[in-house]
């Protein structure tokens, strides 16, 4: 694990890599790191009625000596003051919902932002302005951000290729190439449609990109380049709407990027776009008022 990354992010990013009572010790500090301050390791182990080598094995788990390193560097975190969440919602008031949405929002894409490999970011960036065509996979609530990068990319002249369909996906993922890059967005990162396309496209040779929220989940096995968001858990939302704003961050981030590299024609493409969608909207301007023939 990088040394970057703030304690209480790890313990979200690798929760689907947890035992269940290392989950447990995890779900627990989220909720009350505070408290994790005055507590050894002999009283964590008792109240969550687990046993000592559990607590120590999850403290190395986490890249630490033990228990009172882990400690140590929670402090240190905290200190710094990130990551700690407090759902201080008045269920009656719209104001204090939408603000506290608002800061959820706000918070992650910060949190998002400190653990950013820019390595990985920069490889990602020549592989999507090298490559023939640039795949995405995605489905359910990621779809609308694959969706939106796929618009972007193409408007600025990249072969980019997105179906909703994910019968259509899977067809796609069995013909991707070594000249193509496949891009998997998948919050769990465990998608079962999204980890079968990245799988396909990697046997096949394409270079993978994820997005994801959870390190070791399914669909890193198959992806070259892995780049993280911080995952959020609010009890409001089925979905976390928090993480799903950091992925289109990060997928505007890589479209900026890519077209810093290929600047000159990336315009004359987005010009060109302009240009024609003017000209429908002088159309259909035109039209307005006028009873169209049958």
């Amino acid at each position: 694990m990088d040394n970057h990354i703030n304690i209480l992010t790890q313990l979200k990013t690798l929760a689907l890599d947890m035992t269940d009572s290392e989950r447990l010790i995890a779900e627990y500090i989220l909720n009350n790191p505070e408290e994790i301050f005055n507590l050894k390791i002999e009283d964590l182990a008792k109240k969550l009625s687990i046993s000592l080598p559990t607590v120590f094995r999850f403290s190395k788990k986490l890249g630490f000596e033990g228990f009172k390193d882990f400690k140590v560097a929670l402090i240190r975190d905290m200190a710094i003051g990130m990551n700690i969440e407090v759902d201080n919602i008045d269920e009656d008031s719209i104001e204090s919902t939408t603000k506290n949405i608002f800061e959820k929002i706000c918070s992650n894409l910060m949190e998002t932002l400190s653990i950013i490999d820019y390595d990985a970011f920069s490889r990602a960036v020549e592989i999507l302005t090298s490559s023939r065509r640039i795949i995405f996979f995605a489905v359910s609530y990621s779809a609308s951000a694959a969706l939106d990068a796929y618009t972007k990319f193409a408007t600025a002249g990249f072969n980019s290729v997105y179906d909703k369909e994910s019968y259509m996906q899977r067809l796609i993922s069995t013909q991707c190439t070594s000249k193509d890059v496949a891009i998997g967005i998948s919050f769990s990162g465990a998608s079962r449609e999204v980890v079968d396309c990245m799988k396909n496209a990697h046997d096949n040779g394409a270079k993978t990109i994820c997005l994801t929220s959870f390190m070791k989940s399914p669909i890193t096995e198959y992806s070259g380049i892995c780049i993280y968001t911080a995952p959020v858990h609010a009890r409001y939302q089925r979905i976390d709407l928090p993480s799903k704003m950091s992925f289109t961050a990060i997928l505007d981030a890589l479209y900026i990027n890519s077209v810093l590299k290929k600047r000159e024609s990336a315009l004359e493409y987005i010009s060109r776009t302009e240009e024609e969608l003017g000209k429908y909207n002088k159309t259909f301007q035109g039209l307005k008022g006028k009873k169209i023939p049958d």
